[in-house]
C-alpha cells in the first residue's frame, strides 16, 4: 500500500483544487518504507527476484462471476480487489490471493450498482427485479504447471438473495446492495501486515484526511518529478507481498516491474492534477485511500493519481495508480500496502 504526509496549504481545498506544482523533495516525508535493503529503480528487479518463495502446494483462490443488470465491486477482507462497470459478462477469473494475508477465515464482499449504461437499450437507474449475481469460488494448486486448472476444486457457490418468489432480486429498486460471506483459506505464507496496524477509524477524521491528502500529494509529485528511485523504494514492500501471495515467478515479476515503471518510461504519459476525490477507509479501518468523487461509475472507484497516454495506434487511454496506505505499529507515517 502507499503512504502520504500531512501538509496544509491555503491554496488547496478539499475535494477539488488547483494543483500548484511543488517539488517532492521540498515536502516533509509522509510516506516512508521499512526496507532492509537499499532499493532503487535500477536494482528493483534484482531485489524482487530474491523475494520469490515457491512451494509444492500453492493454493490459489479465485472467483468466477455471472451477473445481469448490474455493475459490481469485489472486496477481499474489506479491501477492493476488482470492479466491473462494462456491458456484458466478465469471462476472466477474479484473483483473491493478493489480499489473503494468512491462513484462516477470509471475507468476500460484493457491492452491486445499477447498470446505468448498456450497449443496446437504455440503462437502469436502480437495481431491478432481474438483477442477478452468482459467484463460484475455486482453489487450484498453482505449483502444478500441468493440471492446475483440471484439478481445481469448487469451494462454494453463492447466489444473491431473492424475494419469496425465488426469482425476483431482493434489492430491486435500490441504488446499492452489498453482501458479505466468508470462507476458510489455507496458504503456505504468513503476511499479516495489518494485524498491528493502527485503527485509522479511531483517529480524528479531519486530521486523517489532511494526512492522507499530503501523502497523495507527495506521491503525485514524485511521479511528476520523475523520482523513479523514490517510488521504487516506497512500493517495494507492497510488491513483495504480491510476489509471495501470488507465487510470482521471474517472468511475471519482470512484467510487474515493467508495469510499475510505465509512468516514468512512457513518453506520452501526462499526469492529471490531483483533484476531485473523497477519502475512504478499508481493511476494517486499517487502510485508507483517496478515490475519485464522481457520479460516473467508470471513475468513481478509481484513484486520483492518474493520467492519459497515447497507444501505438494513436488511441488515448487512461492509467490509474492504486495507492492503499496503512500506519504500521510503532510508526506515525504511512507505508504502502
Amino acid at each position: 500500500m502507499k503512504v502520504r504526509y500531512i501538509w496544509i496549504s491555503l491554496l488547496f481545498c478539499i475535494g477539488a483544487c488547483n494543483q500548484k506544482k511543488q517539488s517532492a523533495h521540498n515536502i516533509k516525508l509522509s510516506i516512508t518504507d521499512s526496507n532492509k535493503q537499499v532499493i532503487t529503480s535500477a536494482n528493483t528487479l534484482a531485489q524482487e527476484l530474491k523475494q520469490i518463495q515457491r512451494y509444492s502446494n500453492e493454493p490459489f483462490y479465485y472467483l468466477y462471476v455471472n451477473h445481469e443488470q448490474c455493475f459490481f465491486r469485489i472486496l477481499v477482507n474489506d479491501i477492493p480487489v476488482f470492479h466491473y462497470v462494462e456491458d456484458g459478462q466478465i469471462m476472466s477469473p477474479i484473483n483473491l490471493n493478493n489480499f489473503i494475508q494468512k491462513s484462516g477465515k477470509q471475507t468476500i464482499t460484493y457491492r452491486l450498482y445499477p447498470q446505468t449504461k448498456r450497449t443496446y437499450g437504455e440503462g437502469f437507474n436502480k437495481l431491478t427485479l432481474y438483477t442477478k449475481f452468482d459467484i463460484k469460488l475455486y482453489v487450484r494448486n498453482n505449483a502444478d504447471t500441468v493440471n492446475s486448472f483440471e484439478n481445481r476444486k469448487l469451494l462454494l457457490t453463492h447466489h444473491a438473495a431473492t424475494k419469496t418468489d425465488g426469482k425476483s432480486f431482493i434489492g430491486d429498486g435500490k441504488d446499492y446492495y452489498d453482501y458479505t460471506f466468508d470462507f476458510e483459506a489455507k496458504v503456505p505464507y504468513d503476511l499479516d501486515v495489518l494485524e498491528n496496524s493502527k485503527d485509522l477509524s479511531k483517529i480524528d477524521q479531519i486530521e486523517l484526511l489532511n494526512k492522507t491528502e499530503a501523502a497523495y500529494r507527495y506521491y503525485w509529485n514524485l511521479i511528476q518529478d520523475k523520482k523513479a528511485n523514490e517510488v521504487a523504494k516506497l512500493r517495494f514492500n507492497s510488491d513483495t507481498y504480491q510476489i509471495i501471495s501470488e507465487y510470482l515467478d521471474e517472468e511475471l515479476i519482470r512484467k510487474t516491474v515493467d508495469e510499475g515503471d510505465f509512468m516514468f518510461t512512457e513518453p506520452s504519459f501526462k499526469l492529471d492534477p490531483l483533484a476531485n476525490y473523497r477519502m475512504q477507509l478499508y481493511g476494517n479501518g486499517k487502510v485508507v485511500c483517496l478515490e475519485l468523487d464522481s457520479n460516473d461509475l467508470f471513475f468513481r472507484f478509481e484513484k486520483p493519481i492518474w493520467g492519459d497516454y497515447k497507444t501505438k495506434e494513436g488511441e488515448i487511454r487512461s492509467r490509474f495508480e492504486r495507492l492503499y496506505l496503512h500506519i504500521p505499529k510503532g510508526k506515525d507515517t504511512f507505508e504502502i500496502i
